[in-house]
């Protein structure tokens, strides 16, 4: 069975700050506990800073997949829209197990979203992520004085 969920927050819900007093960051506890429930390291720490090097107006669809199931997947959407304040995203997880992981990874997932300060949406189910992942879709356009074109890129981990 194949579960997935979808949310939209700030990109800063993924990192935790431990210490206020420094600029040293580590992925967020309770996104970390996704990563290690799914087995699938997504260099976060990268994905924070890139974000935020990169120009408003830019930002492709990162899929990270698990090699030894390659359906089960973590989805980071980076476009950044140049209108927004917040620094949204759009980022979400599919999973490809029994009931009890889908049970856990639910539990996980609400408490992330329940935890974020600045959270829009929270969508879970079995078709959640089939628009996002759709191959066809790419290139993307998105307008803003010029157009940008997403792409959809996918590593395995």
């Amino acid at each position: 069975m194949k579960y997935e969920f979808w949310i939209m927050a700030s990109i800063t819900e993924l990192v935790d700050y431990p210490d206020e007093q420094r600029d040293e960051y580590v992925p967020h506890p309770n996104f970390q506990a996704i990563m290690d429930a799914l087995g699938i390291p997504v260099p976060i720490k990268e994905i924070y800073e890139h974000y935020f090097d990169q120009p408003v107006h830019n930002g492709d669809v990162l899929v990270f997949a698990n090699k030894q199931q390659p359906d089960t997947c973590i989805v980071l959407d980076t476009y950044r829209d140049p209108l927004d304040q917040l620094d949204m995203i759009q980022f979400g997880w599919r999973l490809s197990s029994d009931d009890s992981s889908v049970r856990q990874l639910r539990q996980l997932s609400r408490r992330l979203y329940d935890d974020c300060d600045d959270a829009v949406r929270y969508e879970e189910g079995q078709s959640v992520l089939y628009q996002v992942l759709k191959e066809e879709r790419y290139p993307r356009k998105f307008y803003y004085n010029t157009v940008y074109e997403q792409q959809i890129k996918r590593y395995l981990l």
